[in-house]
């Protein structure tokens, strides 16, 4: 074996040893919205860190499956891209085992990201000027949610000004932030991060009531930074790991009517969405 191989090999193994994947426990800020829900006192997370000092973060949140093999696509590459990676499990603590057991409203769940944004903040590796949130559906609706500046009830003195320097948010509910929407009513621009807004959604995206909502959403509020990509052809749930077609009832789906919702992975439009991720976030983020 030739000796530029061998070294190619072992700074390879040096690189995957150096990066650091740890079982870690987030302490949540603040409580729920819905009145009678329960805020656990923490959350389980898991922490990767590639090589590196003052890194650039990002805090991946989970759909109403829970945290999937979304979440290890999205770690993988934002990792090899030099981003140490939050992915927080929101059900677990809750006992969470299907989307019929999900909590009554996204707001519930704001303690969970502000307290995942402190955690991060709190890491020596970490630097705490430089956190994204990135989020799935549920997830998407709070990376949606902490650019609207929306913090949970109760919430500490230490999350008055706190802001997410990039939000990210996968196919977020775009119904939830339309005038007639419940969404709306929090939607109070004195509270909307300046921070940058990506979505992402699909142009056969059935969860919503129209095809046209995020658009629409965009339009709603010309004044903040949003960035929107409609994918041709793509569903709910684009970025996941099969590309089988299923199709399941959501009880919230069409704006909180109910209705069955296509999910079919896209490798193509996966690929496409995780360039526009990087470009966003190296632009925003990196140094």
């Amino acid at each position: 074996m030739k000796l530029s191989l061998l070294v190619a090999i072992s700074l390879i193994s040096l690189h995957v040893r150096a990066m650091d994947v740890l079982d870690v426990r987030v302490k949540t800020l603040g409580s729920a919205f819905s009145p009678g829900a329960v805020t656990p006192a923490e959350i389980p997370g898991k922490l990767t860190l590639p090589v590196g000092s003052k890194l650039p973060a990002v805090l991946l949140v989970h759909g109403s499956a829970g945290p999937d093999a979304r979440g290890a696509f999205h770690t993988d590459y934002l990792a090899k891209n030099g981003y140490a990676v939050l992915e927080i499990d929101m059900w677990a603590p809750r006992g969470v085992t299907s989307a019929a057991g999900r909590p009554a409203h996204p707001g519930d769940t704001l303690a969970d990201i502000w307290g995942a944004w402190e955690f991060l903040r709190g890491n020596p590796r970490i630097d705490k000027e430089r956190i994204a949130i990135m989020g799935f559906s549920w997830g998407g609706m709070m990376a949606v949610s902490a650019a609207f500046g929306l913090k949970p009830r109760n919430a500490p003195p230490s999350l008055t000004t706190a802001n997410f320097a990039a939000h990210v948010a996968f196919y977020p509910v775009c119904d939830m932030w339309i005038d007639t929407s419940s969404g709306a009513r929090y939607s109070n621009p004195a509270r909307q991060s300046k921070s940058p807004l990506q979505i992402h959604n699909g142009s056969k995206d059935d969860y919503d009531t129209a095809p046209d909502v995020c658009p629409r959403m965009k339009a709603r509020y010309p004044n903040m930074n949003i960035e929107l990509h409609v994918y041709e052809g793509a569903t709910h749930g684009f970025d996941g790991s099969t590309a089988t077609p299923r199709t399941i009832f959501d009880p919230v789906a069409k704006n909180f009517r109910g209705g069955e919702v296509t999910i079919v992975g896209n490798e193509q439009v996966r690929e496409r969405a995780k360039e526009n991720v990087l470009r966003l976030l190296n632009t925003v983020l990196k140094k």
